[in-house]
């Protein structure tokens, strides 16, 4: 049996990014058997899809995959995972039984055509928060701290940017407070984010373009994609917004205090810190 192919990525493009829907056609469905805890929880692979998996410091996309036939199947998509080595996407959930009765709820056929659609809402608030976690980044470089990120975390309960280096202690109050306002500076500037996916010796280049912020030898692939937001271009599989005035509705800011251990930088932000 041929390998399966890795599922086509839709928000990795500029374009794509944007995109909330596409149809797509099953692969593989598990879990659907009477010998299930729950026959209704299941595991669809299709061969592209507009979710984003979970992974690069961002939650998992939840929305709905359905079938295009009348009366088909309808998956409430909980959790969607992505096998690094195979590039295969997985897509976790609850099957919803469309005619309200008691009957088992219809499942999906390999090789039927089914519609993706992203949860417009929770994927707006994500791509808000990554977003605003690469500008902090480039509020760091703008206050001349050109440490390199080794860690982002963009979920809403609490989000961070890690650096490798440290901040004296009597600095971080002054840093902080530069940063604070070199965040909404760039907010207020309202500079466009670009998505490109670039050969990587180029990457290396774009990116490592003030400092060598970035390690290029363990990207096996030879293209890598480029996120550039307010003006700072790093490698990244997220899913962004437009430009940096989006984030001024929520309020998006840096918080305090500064954490510097062990050679480790960790800055908080976060909405409504404006």
């Amino acid at each position: 049996m041929a390998e399966a192919e890795p599922t086509e990525l839709i928000h990795l493009t500029y374009e794509g990014n944007f995109c909330l829907e596409c149809e797509s056609t099953v692969i593989k469905i598990a879990g659907a058997d009477a010998g299930a805890d729950d026959p209704n929880k299941v595991e669809v692979q299709i061969d592209r899809t507009s979710m984003h998996p979970q992974g690069g410091g961002q939650p998992t996309d939840v929305g709905i995959i359905s079938s295009t036939t009348e009366g088909g199947a309808k998956l409430k998509v909980e959790k969607v995972t992505i096998d690094r080595e195979t590039g295969i996407v997985t897509h976790a959930g609850t099957l919803i039984n469309v005619h309200g009765d008691e009957e088992p709820a219809a499942t999906f056929e390999v090789g039927s055509k089914v519609q993706v659609s992203v949860d417009a809402d929770n994927r707006r608030l994500l791509s808000e928060c990554h977003t605003a976690g690469h500008v902090v980044d480039s509020a760091m470089a703008r206050c001349g701290q050109n440490l390199p990120p080794t860690k982002g975390y963009h979920f809403m309960d609490g989000p961070y940017v890690e650096y490798r280096g440290k901040i004296p202690p009597e600095e971080r109050e002054t840093l902080l407070g530069n940063l604070k306002a070199s965040f909404q500076d760039l907010v207020q500037e309202d500079i466009d984010t670009t998505i490109q996916n670039l050969p990587k010796e180029k990457a290396e280049e774009v990116c490592n373009n003030i400092a060598q912020n970035f390690d290029f030898s363990d990207y096996s692939s030879e293209t890598v994609r480029v996120v550039s937001v307010a003006n700072f271009p790093c490698p990244c599989g997220g899913t962004h917004v437009k430009s940096t005035g989006e984030l001024k509705e929520r309020g998006w800011g840096i918080k305090g205090p500064i954490k510097s251990k062990k050679g480790v930088v960790r800055i908080r932000y976060g909405p409504d810190c404006a």
